[in-house]
């Protein structure tokens, strides 16, 4: 066997045995963007136009806006769930 052939050998065994290359699943952790939406928050995706609602259960959603719509949301409908976005913050 060549050295070229070891040394590939020897980076895919070591490679197998990193944490990013295991098979093995974690459990799904909650996000501090979905917590920070309480239960009947209204959020509008402005590139869609199409609200959800957040529920006990998780997001559900409730139909699309027209352009018009889109021009007059009330102040406490959220248009984005990542923290510290500049638009989230103008409408809270």
């Amino acid at each position: 066997m060549s050295k070229l052939t070891k040394l590939g050998i020897a980076v895919l065994l070591v490679a197998a045995q990193m944490p990013w290359a295991t098979a093995q699943s974690k459990p799904p952790t909650v996000s501090p963007v979905a917590a920070a939406a309480r239960p009947f928050d209204v959020f509008v995706d402005p590139a869609s136009r199409f609200v959800f609602i957040k529920l006990p259960a998780g997001w559900k959603f409730v139909g699309a806006l027209s352009d018009a719509e889109m021009l007059t949301l009330p102040d406490h409908v959220l248009t984005s769930l990542l923290p510290g976005d500049p638009e989230r913050q103008a409408r809270e």
